[in-house]
């Protein structure tokens, strides 16, 4: 432990509100559907203090959804992906001063950056909402209720320490640099298979198979699902999409663009990945497709949904990988199929 660094226990925490035109550091470093659950902390912080300036720290892979936020001043970079030390970011936190920093992530990686963040209140959550023992770095802990509430809404009670009302608001996306031009006006329905995972998470995919099924079961009732796919899935899109499907190629587009193409679908079936979340924030109904994990935990936040997994004693779970994931290879495609008719009837 450095010398010069001192870590201060606050036993009863009270809501002291913000200074005017205070500047607030979120961290939230990972995942994509974490990240976009925090947006919603900092849409939240805005509508209710909009004087107050909001940065934002993010791993190197995911800054690109941040670029040009509406609602952010900075991005701060962790440049996790070119295998650099942790030194840098750490660096960079230095250079401003806060008036409070918000850790949103709760692990031990988070932590360190508190910690060298110049800032007079540090906030974070007590255990279990923080792991790795993240909950020793921060001057004001707050303790979520149990059983612990879903990772969008945890990021509301660090507001309400600080003397905000914490409710619940619409996350913003940034624009693309350039608006694609997906959708023809005359397409409708507009309906989005994203049958992919990253490759981590390979094992919460929906088969391919019955992929392939929902969208032949859809085009014999007139609507022609698009494809879309992240980097190094074109094939799998392709056998889904058949001969004469569209694709919607992720990678092409960028998160950004992504986002502004699912602005604009009615609905998006997909596993519990990122771009479902991407799609959820950017307003169109999703159905999820979900497996191992609890949807009350980690669900999407779309306006209209249906979130479908077949019934099975081991689930939910906190496995990394399973041989044989029952909880979505049983999710039948006459239950996803009624999913898309029904959100498409409620549009």
């Amino acid at each position: 432990m450095s010398a010069g660094i001192k870590f201060v226990a606050v036993a009863n925490l009270r809501a002291v509100p913000l200074p005017p035109s205070a500047r607030v550091l979120v961290i939230r470093l990972s995942a994509l559907g974490d990240v976009l659950f925090a947006l919603e902390t900092v849409a939240s912080l805005k509508a209710e203090r909009p004087d107050v300036r909001v940065d934002f720290l993010i791993e190197d892979r995911f800054a690109d959804l941040l670029a040009g936020h509406p609602q952010l001043e900075r991005v701060l970079v962790y440049p996790r992906k070119r295998k650099a030390t942790i030194l840098p970011s750490l660096l960079q936190l230095r250079r401003t001063r806060y008036d409070a920093v918000l850790d949103l992530h709760g692990i031990l990686k988070s932590a360190l950056h508190v910690v060298c963040a110049r800032a007079t209140r540090k906030l974070g959550y007590t255990a279990p909402g923080a792991r790795e023992k993240a909950d020793w770095f921060y001057r004001e802990r707050v303790a979520l209720p149990e059983p612990l509430p879903h990772r969008a809404d945890r990021g509301y009670a660090l507001l309400r320490a600080l003397g905000l009302s914490g409710a619940r608001a619409r996350p913003v996306l940034a624009p693309p640099d350039q608006a694609p031009s997906f959708w023809t006006t005359a397409e409708r329905p507009r309906v989005v298979l994203h049958p992919g995972t990253s490759a981590f998470a390979a094992f919460k995919r929906w088969p391919t198979a019955k992929f392939a099924a929902l969208a032949a079961r859809l085009r014999r009732r007139g609507i022609a699902p698009v494809v879309s796919h992240g980097p190094g899935e074109a094939d799998l899109a392709r056998a889904i999409a058949g001969s004469d499907g569209r694709l919607l190629d992720g990678r092409a587009l960028g998160l950004r663009g992504l986002g502004a193409v699912y602005a604009q679908t009615d609905v998006v079936v997909a596993a519990d990945t990122g771009p479902l979340h991407i799609a959820a924030a950017a307003g169109a109904a999703v159905v999820a497709l979900f497996g191992p994990k609890d949807p009350a935990l980690y669900g999407p936040r779309a306006p209209r949904q249906r979130v479908l997994f077949a019934e099975v004693p081991c689930r939910p779970c906190q496995r990394r990988t399973c041989a044989s994931p029952q909880c979505v290879l049983g999710l039948p495609v006459e239950a996803a199929e009624r999913a898309v008719l029904e959100l498409l009837e409620e549009r």
